[in-house]
């Protein structure tokens, strides 16, 4: 599926706030007491709005946590605090966690939020670009360093070509969206942000998602240690559960979710948010997912062997060491996708 947007007037450019205050983990084993901690990877944003809604919503305090959500700064710096105790549970992108674990760091993956990555490449609707085959030949500028570089052949293998047949341009992620626009590339790779930077310029411009061309495996799931979920099972559990009603809910209301995200981040712009809720939503049920909060044995089977073929992890440790079906709620309660 292709995603085509034909805004002419949203205003402003999309602007990420990376708040960098770190949590503290001093919980109460087991007790849903005070000190439950819970880091995020992002700034209260889209990208959080279901944590948005479970906290306006007071979905953690109802189910007898005093849960405190920090903001973040991206998913390695997560992953970080949370395997040094500084964080009792986060979220994080699984690329960051599966390296961790394959580093030593004992973490414990107990629900996912995004089935599918958000990456995806961007192209003008003037530029006669209709396929992924139609790139042979054009340029295509790619972040340097990060997941896109190594994603990105695996994408353009979707339709048989190499990155000998396109012209890889290495820019700044902010030099993107400019690029395009002024001509001086032919498409780019970026994800939700670059989404809504052409969305708010008024570009005529299509979405061609990396999930549905060849590079599809979990992403965004909440995490934490072995050790803390032993010993705080039944936090976790209301964690986990409060998550992923806000999530849910979220799905269902996205105005409501805009309107819990502005709670927490009053400078966020509502035209812009709106945009990035359209895109990041339908990712909870991406992949074949039956379930908000389930990726399957299978689905994570094929996260390892995607991550294995971008040279992301080499030798993959077996799902079964670091993903947990325990701590999630009795399918009767999950909200299915259908």
């Amino acid at each position: 599926m292709k995603i085509k947007t034909t805004l002419t007037s949203v205003a402003g450019i999309a602007s990420l706030v990376l708040l960098g205050a770190c949590g503290t983990g001093s919980s109460q084993a087991g007790s849903g007491g005070p000190g439950e901690s819970f880091q995020l990877h992002w700034s209260w944003s889209p990208s959080t709005a279901g944590f948005a809604v479970a906290q306006d919503k007071h979905l953690y305090q109802n189910a007898g946590l005093e849960l405190s959500i920090t903001p973040g700064k991206g998913s390695g710096t997560a992953v970080q605090l949370v395997a040094t105790g500084k964080a009792d549970m986060g979220i994080a992108d699984s690329v960051a966690i599966i390296q961790a674990v394959q580093k030593g760091a004992p973490l414990l993956v107990v629900a996912t939020i995004n089935q599918e990555t958000n990456t995806a490449m961007q192209v003008l609707d003037s530029s006669g670009i209709r396929s992924v085959a139609d790139l042979r030949g054009k340029s295509v500028a790619v972040p340097p360093g990060g997941a896109y570089s190594f994603l990105f052949p695996i994408f353009l293998q979707s339709q048989g070509l190499t990155e000998k047949d396109v012209k890889i341009v290495n820019m700044p992620f902010e030099s993107m969206v400019p690029s395009l626009i002024g001509g001086r590339v032919d498409a780019i790779v970026g994800g939700q942000d670059s989404h809504v930077a052409l969305a708010a310029q008024g570009a005529k411009f299509t979405d061609f998602l990396f999930g549905e061309h060849g590079v599809s495996g979990a992403a965004h799931s909440i995490f934490t240690t072995k050790d803390y979920a032993a010993k705080n099972g039944p936090a976790v559990k209301k964690a986990v559960a409060a998550s992923l009603q806000g999530w849910s809910e979220a799905r269902a209301n996205p105005q409501e979710a805009l309107a819990d995200i502005k709670k927490l981040a009053p400078d966020t712009v509502e035209n812009n948010a709106r945009e990035e809720l359209k895109v990041l939503l339908p990712l909870l049920c991406a992949g074949g997912a039956k379930y908000i909060g389930l990726a399957d044995p299978a689905r994570w089977q094929q996260t390892m062997s995607l991550l294995e073929r971008a040279k992301l992890v080499t030798g993959a440790p077996d799902p079964a060491t670091f993903v947990s079906y325990d701590y999630l709620p009795p399918q009767s309660a999950l909200t299915p996708c259908s």
